[in-house]
């Protein structure tokens, strides 16, 4: 038996390992071999990297080699290889850019042979499109070192070549797929493949057994169990050098589709209603009613026109002249909340007629029955089931998807079913890569989902040519057709214009900076191809700018010119599976190693079908200061005089952008199914971190490939939730800038907020809308109004709410019992239903407005400033503080502030706001026989008086974290609670094993010595991901909290405040907060910075007029220990340190906030602990205090070093280091 190998792709990491490997006497090789050291290996582009190595020496690698679609060999440009070749050798195969690799280089440990064959299969199954692989030999190379692969492959001569008088030239060796490739037999099952097929099923749906037995398959071959065996196929694979020696696969296909139910319960018009119509032969036509659905302006409400379309509100008119507007005002706030919260709002279903034409029999052209016929003339197949065998590659669901299509030869497509219940096995997942998700109706009355895919797009071979004027006319219908996922028809009236410009400039400009390439199908010219899509690219010359907003690469000085924009693509969906192969070919053709494409948010967007095949960039996790004008041209995306592009800051902006570096792709995501309910912040922290898994600081799996996420999430959110949170067409009557509006801002940190502003969950989360109704634990299923049942494995409570009553006469509210004039905030659907109510409320003719705020915390002094600047007057506005209890503070919390809440109260008594204090909320009374509140109680402290208000509009900012229906639901399904918040441990598990919650509304079932209220809310959802283990390796290490907690709003009179906080670490044996250190500045803006006993920063507080200028990089300071905040303690008693804003504005600070400086904390931290070890004589060392104090200060001293020179050119400020003293620059 040989050798075992795994062969993995190369990154950045390996660089020593093939460093060693390079110099290895014992190595042999064939290309051009680079010498040691390997510091630019990666610089070039290869689009497979592999090494070989043993598993049982993983440190040691025994190959490594280099695929490209082009040759090491700079004498052509990349593109023209394949042309040479075909004109210049006696070649005759149909290669092509898209179905041909080049090997260029290999080298491997002698003694090792098998390698090259199982490197070479390895490329073959990643590429499924390649069906030809080239080693070229250069004339200057011997045919010796290429030995080794001639035994593999067929060699060719140029046409010039002469034994006798032209020897010295060079040769390809061409290897070819089906001359390499093991073969897979396929055939009908037979009853005795029982044990082997079980075997598989046992491995990847063990419960298919459980419910229909041990003899299932052999019971339905030989007809026991009812079935129409007519009809459907069960074909299994051979492979006789498989592990098992036996059955490998198998796959149950069925000609018995119901055509009717799908085009009645699907949207398949794009897919020709998978029936056959072939022209000029016998046509049968019939009609179904069906229901499509039109997406809603729902939050530009028109209350004028529709508002007496709805019963209106009879209010008692103890004021004849005051009633009337009252009842119109209130009529409107309950069409208001009626529509914004009704299920029905968000998607129109319009009723839609089709014609069916299909092909009918000739021996049933004369039968009635037309629905007999449709099905008849189906022109798909179902596969019912599909199983690998685990010891098989994933990548082999392609051969078998080419094998059920082999089985029907007179049908196009294939259709998979999927319960909604299912758990995805990993061969499923693999082979629905190549299929398309149709879309249900609205009046969809089935839960499965179904999943396509064509014929051509497995047979269909592809190629790409340049845009001629013949291809105008082809090339504006593609993109005149509306694309049924995303485009408008408002998008696509705007972007032709825009497109016919760019290929008008392309065709008709020597100089044009634009590229226009056809996507054609079919390899034998253009007069013989359709064309089934297109690409407009250019050069993209934003990286540095983008770079400061999005997780990105440090910008390298190779790619600087190398770098494309696509500006518009349009692609058959049947060909999205191919999008790596379509953007490598179109890439290379127009001389680019990378490609980008900006998707504009609420502007003229340029269609990009393969968008979502593109890696999603993230934004950056912490803002940083980049020292520069965020208003400079060169932030700017780069505008084109023949053309209007949409223009973008691409620092400051809220745009999507998308990548591709040219390698292969790779998912990442969650292996089981995951329910979360409730959207909370925490909730998007979390799935932020799940979509980009992949992204590390050092960017390993970004170096190496396309990357792109693949979860299985299911988030169940309110109505109207997720849309008020992702509608960027909200517009607001009195803001000119949507920046500073109330509509679009929230109080979290930018991780969070970037989370529905620079990034669109949609595209990977499954978002479900409803109430939930119960969760029956048993079958592990929750329950929603609308009757949808939700199947669960691990289920995540992140509903935790920020404000809220939570009784209303001591029994439960619920949304439908809430006053239609109440209003409290807890995200941006209830800032615009209270906008709209306000709009409503300012514009009515009432003599006298009732504006009541109730609440303590830094939140509602932000809506009170949004009532000010909506055309509220000062003396509409009650606010009414609860009795607050002077109390020490132990806890940390950036929502609230004591000390600056008196100065905040003297702020709206002087702009003419009424407002009481210590008086507490005691109940509201409602309009006789309606749902709106007349007058709100409180009762005063501490002498115990009540008073009443008069309310127009109750605004609620009372601390509430989990609401009622929610926490009825737990209490019936039984998840023990604690004073209304839910029970969990430290790994924040609930009495559940499948059930965890995470948020305000937790409590631990023990005390536990640390702050894990008000903490970030990235580290908790980190803590979450290593907890229900979905992440690729754990990252937190402990229990405790060590990251800041931001909270940020807007103030009356045009200020900002920002609060930073950082929770504690330890609560036994500790000071108040009033025993801190505390050091203030003022010099227009108000700073306060507190450090604890430690001299570490655990509080920020900036209140600034900057509106513009949001100083969010602060929270890169926060938990820093004063000493490496430049001495900040020290220089500020000096008086040194006028404004801490502008200090933390100083160049120095930039090293704190780079990337990398956590992982030079972490060396800094283990180096420490192992001179303490010395110090303490663990090692059998013994070092005195003096020697260990300047031990330290050396080797911190050189890791510093060692970081500022490794990342220097990552640095915008510049700054000399020991060795540049010496040069002419500082002498």
């Amino acid at each position: 038996m040989g050798q075992e190998y795994e062969i993995r792709s190369a990154n950045m990491k390996d660089i020593g390992l093939i460093e060693s490997l390079f110099l290895s006497e014992s190595a042999i090789y064939f290309g051009e071999k680079q010498e040691p050291p390997l510091t630019q290996l990666f610089h070039e582009y290869q689009t497979h990297r592999l090494v070989a190595y043993q598993p049982d020496n993983p440190n040691e690698l025994q190959a490594y080699c280099e695929f490209c679609i082009y040759p090491n060999i700079p004498v052509l440009s990349n593109d023209y290889w394949i042309q040479w070749l075909q004109t210049r050798f006696c070649i005759d195969l149909p290669i092509s850019l898209m179905n041909t690799i080049f090997f260029n280089f290999y080298i491997q440990i002698k003694n090792h042979d098998e390698i090259l064959n199982l490197v070479i299969m390895e490329l073959f199954y990643r590429e499924h499109k390649v069906t030809f692989l080239i080693v070229v030999r250069p004339p200057n190379y011997s045919s010796e070192e290429y030995e080794m692969l001639q035994e593999h492959g067929k060699i060719y001569y140029p046409i010039a070549f002469n034994m006798f008088s032209c020897r010295n030239l060079p040769t390809i060796n061409i290897i070819k797929r089906s001359e390499f490739m093991p073969e897979i037999t396929f055939r009908k099952a037979l009853p005795e493949d029982n044990d082997d097929v079980i075997e598989m099923i046992d491995f990847e749906e063990p419960e298919m057994r459980q419910v229909h037995g041990d003899y299932f398959i052999a019971e339905v071959l030989m007809g026991a169990v009812v079935g129409n065996l007519d009809k459907d196929k069960i074909i299994v694979t051979e492979d006789p050098e498989a592990a098992n020696g036996g059955t490998t696969g198998m796959m149950w296909l069925t000609e018995e589709v119901n055509i009717e139910m799908l085009i009645k319960n699907f949207d398949l018009e794009s897919l020709g209603n998978l029936v056959t119509c072939t022209p000029d032969a016998p046509h049968g036509v019939i009609q179904f009613n069906v229901f499509t659905a039109e997406q809603r302006h729902y939050f530009n409400l028109n209350t004028e026109v529709n508002i007496f379309k709805r019963s209106s509100a009879r209010l008692d008119k103890t004021k004849i002249h005051n009633a009337h507007h009252q009842n119109y005002i209130f009529t409107k706030f309950k069409y208001i909340t009626d529509e914004l919260k009704n299920r029905n709002n968000y998607l129109h279903k319009v009723t839609k007629t089709l014609s069916i034409t299909f092909d009918l029999l000739a021996r049933k052209s004369l039968i009635r029955n037309q629905k007999y016929c449709l099905n008849n003339s189906s022109n798909a197949f179902m596969m019912k089931n599909f199983i690998l065998h685990p010891s098989l590659r994933l990548e082999h669901t392609y051969y078998y998807l080419c094998a059920m299509f082999s089985a029907y030869p007179d049908k196009d497509y294939c259709v998979i079913a999927i319960p909604a219940n299912t758990k995805y096995s990993a061969s499923l997942w693999a082979l629905l890569k190549f299929f398309i998700r149709v879309k249900h109706r609205p009046s969809c009355e089935i839960s499965d989902e179904i999943f396509i895919a064509h014929r051509c797009s497995v047979s269909t071979e592809l190629c790409v040519f340049p845009l001629m004027k013949d291809d105008i006319d082809d090339v504006a219908k593609m993109a005149g057709e509306s694309n049924c996922y995303r485009s408008s028809a408002e998008t696509i009236g705007s972007q032709c214009p825009i497109l016919m410009q760019i290929i008008s400039d392309y065709l008709y400009n020597q100089k044009s900076e634009f590229k226009c390439w056809v996507i054609r199908c079919g390899t034998v010219g253009r007069e013989n191809t359709i064309i089934v899509g297109f690409v407009t690219l250019r050069p993209f010359s934003n990286y540095e700018a983008v770079y400061k907003q999005y997780m990105l690469p440090h910008n390298a000085d190779y790619l600087t010119y190398d770098r494309g924009e696509i500006i518009m693509l349009r692609l058959h969906p049947y060909f999205h599976m191919w999008s790596d192969e379509i953007l490598r070919t179109v890439a290379i053709r127009s001389s680019f190693r990378e490609l980008f494409y900006f998707e504009v948010i609420g502007d003229v967007e340029m269609s990009n079908d393969l968008s979502r095949k593109m890696m999603p960039i993230e934004p950056r996790r912490k803002i940083r200061n980049w020292f520069t004008d965020t208003e400079s041209p060169l932030c700017y995306r780069r505008s084109s005089m023949p053309v209007k592009i949409p223009l973008i800051n691409c620092v400051k902006d809220n745009y999507y952008l998308f990548r591709h570096n040219l390698f292969p792709t790779k998912y990442f995501g969650n292996q089981n199914p995951l329910v979360v309910v409730g959207f909370s912040d925490i909730c998007k922290a979390f799935l932020r971190l799940i979509v980009f898994g992949w992204n590390t600081t050092d960017y390993k799996n970004v170096s190496v490939n396309n990357c792109l996420p693949l979860v299985d999430i299911t988030v169940i959110v309110n109505y109207g939730e997720i849309e008020a949170e992702y509608d960027p067409n909200v517009t607001c009557l009195y803001c000119t800038s949507n920046n500073e509006c109330y509509l679009n801002s929230a109080h979290s940190c930018p991780f969070v907020m970037d989370t529905t502003k620079r990034l669109d969950m949609r595209n990977w989360i499954n978002f479900v809308a409803g109430n939930v109704e119960s969760i029956d634990r048993g079958e592990k299923c929750i329950v929603l109004d609308n009757n949808c049942k939700i199947h669960y494995d691990k289920l995540l409570l992140l509903c935790d709410t920020k404000f809220g009553l939570s009784t209303l006469d001591s029994d439960p509210i619920s949304d439908s019992q809430t006053p239609y004039n109440y209003a409290h905030i807890n995200g941006r659907l209830d800032k615009i239903i209270l906008y709209h109510k306000l709009i409503e409320l300012s514009q009515g003719e009432l003599s006298r407005k009732h504006i009541v705020i109730y609440g303590y915390a830094l939140a509602l002094y932000e809506c009170i400033d949004f009532l000010l600047r909506h055309n509220c007057y000062a003396h509409d506005i009650v606010y009414v503080q609860p009795h607050i209890v002077q109390e020490p503070e132990y806890l940390n919390n950036p929502t609230i502030d004591k000390n600056l809440d008196t100065i905040l109260l003297q702020m709206l008594s002087d702009l003419g706001i009424r407002v009481y204090e210590s008086s507490n909320y005691v109940k509201y009374s409602l309009h006789e026989h309606i749902n709106f509140i007349d007058t709100v109680h409180f009762k005063h402290c501490p002498d115990g008086t009540q008073f009443s208000l008069k309310c127009n509009l109750f605004i609620n900012f009372n601390d509430n974290y989990l609401t009622a229906p929610i926490e009825r639901v737990l209490v019936y399904s039984d998840i023990h609670m604690q004073n209304r918040q839910i029970l969990v441990d430290e790994q924040y598990c609930t009495n559940d094993p499948h059930i965890y919650a995470a948020g305000k509304h937790v409590t631990f079932i023990w005390e536990v010595l640390y702050q894990y209220t008000n903490v970030s809310e990235y580290e908790l959802a980190h803590k979450l991901i290593d907890i229900l283990e979905l992440g690729q390796k754990p990252i937190t290490t402990e229990r405790k909290f060590s990251k800041p907690c931001l909270f940020h709003a807007q103030l009356p009179l045009e200020h900002m405040i920002i609060k930073i906080t950082m929770p504690k670490r330890y609560l036994m044996g500790k000071l108040s907060n009033e025993y801190s250190y505390i050091m203030t500045t003022y010099s227009g803006d108000f700073c306060r910075i507190r450090m604890n006993l430690k001299w570490i920063v655990e509080e920020i507080v900036c209140v600034s007029r900057q509106l513009n200028k949001p100083p969010y990089f602060l929270e890169h300071f926060c938990g820093k220990h004063e000493a490496l905040l430049n001495n900040m303690r020290g220089r500020w008693k000096m008086g040194l340190i006028p404004d801490f804003v502008s200090f933390f504005e100083q160049p120095w600070t930039e090293y704190i906030m780079h990337d990398r400086f956590n992982d030079m904390q972490v060396k800094n931290h283990a180096t420490i602990i192992s001179l303490m070890n010395m110090h303490c004589g663990v090692q059998g060392m013994n070092i005195g205090d003096s020697d260990f104090a300047d031990a330290r200060k050396h080797f911190l001293e050189a890791n510093l070093l060692k970081f500022l020179r490794k990342f220097r050119k990552e640095f915008v400020n510049e700054f000399p280091l020991p060795e540049d003293w010496e040069s002419e620059q500082y002498t």
